[in-house]
């Protein structure tokens, strides 16, 4: 089936401020890759080869990022303004053109095997066909209701939701989904959403299916999300030290990657962890669930369950974090005993007093 596929990176990323005033939100790295890197990864191996990718304004270094990947053709395709998924469905209806496509959003990540989906959408010729999940509280999510496999209802975001069925960010559409889309109005968010359309079609007697995801899926446009995405992903890690890495004294348990030129001195590495290039650790214990930019700078520090941007600086002794996103090139200090959960932006300088508060959220 010849199918092309279209990832929607040109979202704010609201919910990942401060990271976003100065970072796509696809671009923040999880496992030590961009989110986008993993998509397209994904992707791969599911056989499209061929990519449209939305950015928005001021997103040049993505858009120039996606170009470079190989062996997929790519296409970047310009969302003048954020006006929604469906809106920029149709700012990409040149290079989708006529033809069934795959949508995915560029906040999304899952491990599921979509190839019985791909099966179905062939073999059932749906106008459309949502992969869906359950989850706990649906109302921050776009919801279906299923009647079999047969999509009856979606709703955006409802304050009391018709069913535990988050649509899980990944759809495969028909051409009908653009005259769909054409008449749409704005939501109360100012936004043509997709959901719409999808009411649309099933309004019209179109056939839309669902298919329910198994593995693990998660929406990684939040703090929490992030570190979610950052530890499932490197739980299929595969590890290794650079061999130009340099170890004294380095006590290693579970899987752990080490890259280029990294220093290492009298370190715990507790994994699943990777460590980028160019890094340099002392006197520091890290991991599990941790994800180390290139040329990070660590000492005297404890740190689990967190991502450390480009370029980032803890130092201790006594600090402890966990659960933390700290930005690139930001510097975190402290002698406090217990541990902190931080989200820090960018540059960011923090020196954590002797009885920290539980969450700070810093920005430049």
């Amino acid at each position: 089936m010849d199918v092309k596929a279209l990832v929607l990176c040109a979202g704010r990323g609201t919910r990942l401020r401060p990271l976003t005033h100065t970072w796509a939100k696809a671009s923040l790295p999880v496992a030590g890759r961009p989110i986008w890197q993993h998509i397209f990864a994904y992707l791969e191996r599911h056989g499209f080869d061929e990519i449209g990718v939305v950015v928005g304004p001021g997103q040049q270094e993505l858009a120039e990022s996606v170009r470079r990947w190989s062996p997929q053709r790519v296409n970047v395709i310009l969302q003048a303004e954020p006006g929604g998924i469906a809106h920029a469905v149709a700012a990409a209806r040149p290079f989708l053109a006529d033809e069934p496509f795959l949508l995915y959003l560029g906040d999304n990540l899952t491990s599921d095997d979509l190839s019985p989906a791909l099966r179905l959408f062939q073999t059932e010729a749906p106008a459309a066909l949502l992969t869906l999940r359950k989850v706990a509280d649906p109302r921050a999510f776009g919801v279906a209701v299923l009647k079999g496999r047969r999509v009856t209802a979606v709703v955006e975001k409802p304050a009391d939701p018709p069913s535990d069925l988050a649509i899980a960010g990944i759809y495969l559409f028909t051409p009908s989904v653009h005259d769909a889309i054409a008449d749409l109005a704005p939501s109360a968010r100012g936004e043509l959403e997709i959901t719409d359309a999808i009411a649309r079609l099933v309004a019209d007697g179109r056939p839309v299916l669902g298919h329910e995801l198994t593995e693990w899926w998660v929406d990684a446009g939040s703090a929490s999300g992030l570190l979610e995405a950052n530890a499932r992903l490197l739980d299929a890690l595969n590890p290794g030290v650079d061999p130009t890495a340099v170890l004294e004294d380095v006590d290693i348990a579970g899987s752990v990657a080490v890259g280029p030129r990294t220093v290492l001195r009298r370190v715990r590495l507790r994994g699943p962890l990777v460590i980028g290039a160019d890094c340099r650790l002392t006197d520091s214990e890290v991991g599990p669930s941790t994800s180390v930019g290139e040329g990070a700078n660590l000492e005297g520090v404890r740190v689990w369950n967190s991502v450390l941007l480009p370029g980032s600086r803890l130092k201790g002794p006594g600090l402890c974090l966990a659960d933390s996103v700290v930005g690139a090139g930001a510097s975190v200090s402290s002698r406090a005993a217990d541990h902190a959960t931080l989200v820090v932006g960018d540059d960011a300088h923090l020196a954590i007093p002797p009885r920290p508060r539980r969450v700070w959220e810093v920005t430049r």
